[in-house]
C-alpha cells in the first residue's frame, strides 16, 4: 500500500496573501510591546523594517534583499535577527513568484530562503521574534516539505536530505524532520547515519510526543511515520515498521489512513 500524502499542496496557493493580512500589524504590535527604552537608540530603526515590509507588499523583493543584506554583513548589525528573516521572506516569495526573470536569476531561491530562516533562528537566541514570524515559518516549512517529498518520489535522496536538514535546523525538536532525514539516509545506504537520526526522533517522540509541534509539523510527522514504516516493511523489516507506528500511535490513532496502514503491517 503506497502512502500518498494528502497534505501536499501548491505552496503558492497556501501562501497567497498570508503574510500581509496580519504581518504588518503583528510586527508593529509586538515591537510596541517589547519596546525599546527611550534612552536607547535601536541599531536598526523601525522605519527600516516598515520600508522593507512595504516593498514586500509591492513585490519589490530584490530591493528587500539589497537592503537587508547590508545589515547582515555590517559588523554593528550582523547579530540582529530580523534582517535575516526579511532575507528569507524575500527569497521565499521569489521562489513562489510567477516572474520567470526573477526565478531564472535566483534558481535556488527556496534553498536560500531556508538558509536565511535558519540563520534567523540562530540569531534569535532567546526566541524574541520567532513566534511573531511563525506564519511565515510554517509556509516555508510547507514548501520545503512539498519539495522534499517530490525529491523522495524521484529517489533523489541526497537532495531530499538537505531539505529535511533545513527543517530540523529550524526546530531541533521536529521529530518528523529527523525521521525523514534518517529515512532518506537509509534509502541512500548510509545506515549508521540513518540510525543516529532515527534515534533522535525516537527520543523526541518518547519524551515529548507531539507536545509543542505546529500542525504543519504533525503533517510531516504523519507522512514520515507512514512512509518510513512502509519502506521498512517492503525491505523485510516488519518489526521496525511496527515500532514506528506504535511510537506515533497516541497522536494518530483516530486518523483513518494511519490506522489502515497500522493494521496492514500488523501494528
Amino acid at each position: 500500500m503506497r502512502f500518498v500524502n494528502p497534505y501536499r499542496k501548491k505552496s503558492q496557493e497556501v501562501m497567497k496573501n498570508w503574510f500581509f493580512a496580519t504581518g504588518l500589524m503583528l510586527t508593529l504590535f509586538a515591537q510596541t510591546l517589547m519596546g525599546v527604552a527611550q534612552d536607547e537608540k535601536p541599531l536598526i530603526p523601525e522605519s527600516v523594517y516598515d520600508e522593507m515590509l512595504m516593498w514586500m507588499v509591492d513585490g519589490k523583493y530584490e530591493k528587500v534583499l539589497y537592503k537587508a543584506i547590508r545589515y547582515t554583513e555590517e559588523e554593528a548589525t550582523t547579530k540582529e535577527p530580523r534582517p535575516y528573516v526579511f532575507m528569507a521572506e524575500a527569497y521565499f516569495r521569489i521562489s513562489q513568484s510567477d516572474d520567470a526573470v526573477l526565478k531564472t536569476k535566483y534558481p535556488n531561491a527556496l534553498k536560500d530562503a531556508l538558509k536565511y530562516a535558519v540563520k534567523f533562528r540562530k540569531k534569535d537566541k532567546d526566541d524574541q521574534y520567532f513566534a511573531q514570524y511563525m506564519e511565515f515559518i510554517n509556509a516555508l516549512r510547507r514548501a520545503a516539505m512539498n519539495e522534499a517529498e517530490a525529491m523522495v518520489d524521484e529517489e533523489k535522496f541526497a537532495k531530499a536530505k538537505g531539505m529535511y536538514k533545513y527543517l530540523y535546523d529550524l526546530d531541533a525538536e521536529d521529530p518528523g524532520a529527523w525521521i525523514m532525514y534518517g529515512t532518506v539516509l537509509w534509502k541512500a545506504k548510509a545506515t549508521r547515519d540513518a540510525q543516529e537520526a532515527w534515534a533522535v526522533a525516537e527520543k523526541l517522540l518518547t519524551e515529548q510526543g507531539g507536545k509543542g509541534l505546529q500542525p504543519i509539523q504533525l503533517d510531516l510527522l504523519k507522512y514520515a511515520i507512514l512512509y518510513t514504516a512502509e519502506q521498512l516493511e517492503a525491505a523485510g523489516d516488519n518489526a521496525g515498521a511496527v515500532r514506528w507506528v506504535q511510537l506515533a500511535g497516541p497522536l494518530f490513532d483516530k486518523d483513518k489512513e494511519f490506522t489502515a496502514v497500522k493494521r496492514s503491517i500488523g501494528g
